[in-house]
């Protein structure tokens, strides 16, 4: 038997579905089928929601990204940019280490080597966002663990080397 997904939407994001909402008060929940749903951003998706729009998202009460996994019967909380701050303190609740290098003309974007944390399901997109790193495909090759990876989409995964290049001319 399949069991819907629970959505909770907090803050600016109840004006994303308005027309879907079960409860008149904040947060909204919404009930809606897994389907072809395989990760939190395709849920994002079905609510027209960015990830630029979003601070943190919780499944089933852990802190994640993106790219989470999903099942039937997952609860998926998910809060605006400027309720960011309510989170601080979760900073290293369910987050995986990994490591990010910025290369030649890249490191104006960070340091050459940064180990940090992120949260489980997160993608090659939020280092990139993090950092402000345009993304333009004529411009930047991004590595994980020394293979190119083309998708920004790429869900991180425990002690991942995440390497950005700047393409250069001539070569």
């Amino acid at each position: 038997m399949n069991m819907p997904l629970q959505v909770y939407l907090y803050g600016d994001l109840l004006e994303k579905a308005k027309e879907k909402k079960e409860r008149k008060t904040p947060p909204l929940k919404f009930n809606i089928d897994k389907n072809e749903k395989k990760t939190v951003s395709d849920v994002l998706k079905e609510f027209g929601i960015t990830e630029n729009e979003i601070s943190h998202i919780f499944v089933n009460g852990k802190y994640c990204g993106p790219g989470k996994e999903i099942k039937d019967g997952d609860r998926i909380g998910i809060f605006p940019r400027r309720m960011g701050l309510n989170f601080i303190e979760i900073a290293t609740n369910n987050t995986i280490p990994i490591t990010v290098k910025f290369f030649a003309t890249l490191q104006k974007y960070g340091p050459p080597k940064a180990f940090m944390l992120v949260p489980e399901g997160s993608t090659v997109n939020t280092i990139l966002k993090k950092y402000n790193i345009p993304l333009d495909k004529e411009n930047v090759k991004i590595m994980v663990n020394g293979i190119p990876h083309i998708s920004p989409d790429y869900i991180l995964k425990k002690n991942d080397v995440v390497a950005i290049f700047p393409l250069l001319a001539g070569g």
